[in-house]
């Protein structure tokens, strides 16, 4: 579903917004969109790395409280156990 909106903005910003649309090849309308559509990814995947960043420091954390480990010995280990 389409919907209309009305913004507002400097003269000057929407006469570089008409200019970039035309060197697209593409209406005022799919430019915008398409840009809107950029920049929601972009803060989404920027949510995404803070999350990441987060987890690793709580991995970080947890290393640190317990130690050096070894994955793979302990895999083994579990795994000649079975």
């Amino acid at each position: 579903m389409v919907v209309k909106i009305n913004i507002s903005m400097p003269k000057d910003m929407l006469e570089e917004l008409d200019r970039a649309a035309r060197e697209s090849h593409t209406s005022r309308s799919a430019f915008l969109a398409q840009a809107v559509k950029d920049y929601l990814e972009k803060l989404e995947e920027e949510r995404k790395r803070e999350k990441r960043r987060e987890a690793a420091a709580s991995i970080r954390k947890i290393a640190e409280k317990i130690g050096p480990w070894d994955g793979t010995a302990e895999i083994l280990k579990w795994r000649d156990r079975h």
